[in-house]
Parts: structure tokens; C-alpha cells; sequence
């Protein structure tokens, strides 16, 4: 990097110093100083896409006539439109939109004004950095798919046909890159047909996509016969393969692809996603997963970002769903500080799709307010009986959301029974809600816990989930005989202080 920040100077310095000696200069020097920048394209095109194009348009600035100027946007555009760096054919766009597009230079050859045009208009609205055009497209089941509406922290866009040769060789890489996927986080992966033989697509859907089968990676298998969506040009799909990659914002972080480059990307992704993880675990672990931890930790983290807000959005919707998913009643608090003062309540360029989102988990969040009337529901009892969730009049009620094979939820039932005193002499009765399929597991937690109600909803359908906030569990919620909510997202030790402070 050091290297790069030194050629970027001596670019500057160096094009600056010819440029202006190129005034009076004859047409061959004229023609050996394009040569000598030429060769130093390859070494410019490693600098950051806008450092290119600030050197760029210095350069053309300096020239001393608009047919060395012409000379001068013609030599970046060629060498950027083809560019092998990903995200530097931005600069050929950049120059085709500043210089030519609009009149500013006159394009020096007419025959291939077209090409110049075409490739500004299906290459500017996919560039790293910009928001994914939409795309709705009929899946192969005949549903339709909107894929800025799936939410995931990864996305894969792979556009092919059945007859392309290169497709032949990356779509089993693909396929076997999907299968060993095993990062914390989930893939969207969208593979989309461009032609129009459902019956070749099916075929080739069977041989290759219907072998992927790893849980953590979601195949949507699409595409637009009637050519609707106009995904050519949106994504600048004029040859296959076309391979992207989005984040969870929409944004398009990856293209022209292979697997081998599709693969490192989401390594460094799941890295950064990781790596910040730990960070908030530490802070949490020192200062609480509260409001004031979160506003700190945020404020650190924008700082070292210098100010980027493109890239800070990402970690900051990290950020908040860190501290929407862990199950306690000040960080759900911060949550809903990190929405409502960052992402909701600011004009920040948020993808709707996200602010949809965030808004729904506010939602939930308000859902059996502390104060308010829990609501009732009719679960299952071991015996598949329908039970009233908040049947009886004891002092205080435990509601005790769980499921199987969460280590979580295991502590928290090992701590409630340390609580066992406390519990009977405040009369509180716990209600173990179970919110899994396995019922082997349930009925040996039941056997294991007989002096709590055991209930059970009766799938993801049930209207207990409509109800009550269960994106993370385990959940605890401490109810008085009127079954009114005074604490919610609580840890057993929280449980243990209120009662010990409570009396009723």
C-alpha cells in the first residue's frame, strides 16, 4: 500500500511535469507521452476507484487543447472499459458520462460512438458501490421472487445460459463453492436463467443447481423470458457468465466474478462480520449491552471509518441487529435507539427493503410492553390437550419462550431451577413455552422440570408467534396476578432481583 501512495504521487507529479511540457510538443511526442502514461495504467488501476479519477481528471484538466484532452479521456476510457481490476471500469463510466456523453469532448471516432454508449448505459447502474437495481423475477415454480426483498448478508446474482462455455466450467465451481459455504452468516443465491426454453432450464437446473444443498445457502432458481425486468441492462448482462455479489444493504460489493473471487469475497465479508462481532462481545462484556455501550462503540467505530457513510451503514446495521438479538431488556432498548436515531430518523440513503425491516422489528419489539396486559394464547399440552397459556391467579407468572438444542436456553433452565426457592416462596408459577419440533427433546425437559406448565405452540403458523417477539430465544417475560408485563427480555438473575424487590 505504501508503494501505491508513492506511485499515486509520483503519477500526480510526474503527469502534472509532461503535461505541461506537452503544450508546445510535436504530435510524435505527443504520441510517445500517451505511450509512457499507457504503461503506467496498469500500476494506476490498484489505487482506489476515486483516487483514479481525481488523477484522471487532472490530467485531462491540464491538457493544453480539447484534442489532447480527447486524446488524453480516450486513453483512460479504453483502458478502464476493459480494465481486469474489478470496480475500476467506474472510471471508463465516469470519463464516457463527463467527457463525451455530454458533449464536453467530441468522441474522435463516429463508427464506434455506439459502443461508447452502450457501454456507459449497461455498466452505470451496476458498479460497486451503487444500489442493486430492482429485480423481479418469475421462480421456477412459477412463484415470484423479488430479490431485493430477501434478506440476507449475502447475495449472489449468477446470470448464464445453457450453451455458454464458460458457464459450463464456473457453474460446478459455483455449485460446489454454495455446498462448502460454511461462515456464520446465510447466502441468497439467485441463479438466473437469460434464455427462454423452460424446458432446457429445468434440465439444467436438475443437474446442477438441485445439487446444492447446504442449509446455510437458499437457491432461487429464475428468470424472465419475456425479458420484463430489463436485466441486461440494469446489470450490464451483455455476455454470460455475469456474477455479483450484494450485501445485506443491496449494495453491490462484487462483480465480474469468477468463483474463486466470489469465494475470497465472502471470506473477507464474513472476517469483517466476524471480527466486529468479538468487538461487540467485548464491549458488551464491559460495559453491558445497553444504550450507552451501543452509542459509544458507535461513535468509535464511525470515527475510524473517517467519516465513509456508505461503508459505516453496513456496520452499523450489524450493529443493530447485534444488539436486537440478544434476549435482554436494555439491549432491545438499544436496538430501538440505533433505529430510531441512525436508520430511521435520518435521510441516510437506506435501501427501502432495510428500512421495511428495521420498522417490522420495531414492531415486534413494542409487542407486550411492560405495563401492558399480556396476551393470552391456546397452546398444546403434553398430551396435545388445548390449554390457556395464562390460566390461574398466582402472584406472579415466568413465561419462559425456549427451544431445543440451544445452549442459552439450557442455562437459563438450569438457572430458573437454582431459583427454585425464590420461585415457590414468590408463588410465581414458570410457564415453559416450547417452540420446537422435536418432541423427544420436550418431553424430557417436561420429565426433567415437572414443577413447571409445559406448553407447546402448535408450529411457525401458530398465532403465539404473531403475538409475542420470538426472533431470539430464549425469551423470559415476569407477569403479575393481572398477567400485566413488568419486565420482558430479562435475564434469570434480573428475575431473581425484582422478586426478592417485590412484593405483592
Amino acid at each position: 500500500m505504501k508503494r501505491l501512495c508513492t506511485l499515486a504521487i509520483f503519477l500526480g507529479i510526474a503527469l502534472t511535469g509532461v503535461a505541461q511540457s506537452l503544450q508546445s510538443a510535436a504530435d510524435s511526442a505527443r504520441r510517445a507521452f500517451l505511450d509512457e502514461i499507457g504503461k503506467e495504467l496498469p500500476a494506476l488501476s490498484l489505487l482506489p476507484v476515486d483516487s483514479i479519477v481525481s488523477i484522471t481528471d487532472r490530467v485531462i484538466a491540464m491538457m493544453d487543447t480539447k484534442e489532447d484532452s480527447t486524446d488524453m479521456a480516450g486513453l483512460f476510457f479504453d483502458y478502464f472499459m476493459d480494465c481486469p481490476v474489478m470496480g475500476t471500469e467506474a472510471v471508463a463510466v465516469h470519463i464516457a458520462d463527463n467527457y463525451f456523453l455530454n458533449g464536453k469532448l467530441k468522441w474522435p471516432d463516429e463508427s464506434s460512438y455506439p459502443e461508447l454508449f452502450a457501454f456507459a448505459e449497461f455498466n452505470r447502474s451496476s458498479l460497486i458501490g451503487r444500489s442493486a437495481p430492482a429485480l423481479v423475477l418469475n421462480a421456477i415454480d412459477s412463484s415470484i421472487v423479488d430479490m431485493r426483498a430477501v434478506r440476507s448478508p449475502h447475495k449472489v446474482l449468477y446470470f448464464y445460459e445453457d450453451g455458454c462455455a464458460t458457464c459450463v466450467r464456473q457453474t460446478p465451481l459455483l455449485v460446489s463453492l454454495m455446498n462448502a459455504y460454511d461462515g456464520e452468516g446465510q447466502i441468497a443465491f439467485f441463479a438466473i436463467y437469460t434464455q427462454s426454453e423452460r424446458s432446457q432450464w429445468e434440465s439444467y437446473v436438475a443437474q446442477n443447481f438441485d445439487r446444492i444443498d447446504n442449509p446455510k445457502v437458499t437457491v432461487y432458481n429464475l428468470w424472465d423470458p419475456d425479458y420484463e425486468s430489463n436485466f441486461q441492462m440494469n446489470y450490464g448482462v451483455l455476455t454470460t457468465p455475469a456474477l455479483f455479489l450484494l450485501d445485506s444493504e443491496n449494495m453491490i460489493v462484487g462483480r465480474k466474478l469468477d468463483s474463486d473471487a466470489l469465494g475470497q469475497l465472502i471470506d473477507i465479508k464474513d472476517d469483517f462480520r466476524s471480527s466486529l462481532i468479538r468487538l461487540l462481545d467485548t464491549v458488551t462484556d464491559e460495559l453491558g449491552a445497553n444504550e450507552e455501550s451501543a452509542m459509544q462503540l458507535i461513535a468509535s467505530l464511525y470515527q475510524r471509518s473517517d467519516g465513509d457513510v456508505e461503508t459505516f451503514k453496513t456496520t452499523l446495521y450489524e450493529i443493530f441487529k447485534y444488539f436486537r438479538n440478544i434476549p435482554l431488556r436494555d439491549a432491545q432498548q438499544a436496538a430501538s435507539s440505533i433505529a430510531e436515531n441512525f436508520i430511521l430518523g435520518v435521510d441516510g440513503g437506506w435501501a427501502g427493503e432495510t428500512l421495511e425491516e428495521v420498522r417490522w422489528n420495531l414492531e415486534k419489539m413494542q409487542q407486550n410492553s411492560v405495563g401492558a396486559t399480556a396476551t393470552d394464547e391456546t397452546l398444546l399440552n403434553r398430551r396435545g390437550a388445548r390449554k390457556r397459556m395464562l390460566a390461574g391467579r398466582k402472584p406472579y407468572t415466568v413465561l419462559f419462550f425456549n427451544i431445543a438444542h440451544c445452549n442459552d436456553c439450557r442455562q437459563y433452565t438450569e438457572d430458573l431451577n437454582a431459583a427454585a426457592d425464590l420461585l415457590k416462596a414468590r408463588k410465581a408459577k414458570v410457564v415453559s413455552v416450547y417452540l420446537s419440533a422435536d418432541k423427544d427433546y420436550w418431553q424430557d425437559n417436561i420429565k426433567a422440570n415437572k414443577c413447571w406448565k409445559h406448553l407447546t405452540d402448535e408450529g411457525p403458523a401458530s398465532q403465539l408467534r404473531e403475538d409475542y417477539d420470538l426472533a431470539v430465544v430464549p425469551r423470559i417475560y415476569l407477569l403479575d396476578k393481572d398477567k400485566k408485563v413488568i419486565a420482558k427480555d430479562i435475564t434469570v438473575k434480573t428475575l431473581c432481583d425484582i422478586l426478592e424487590n417485590n412484593e405483592q
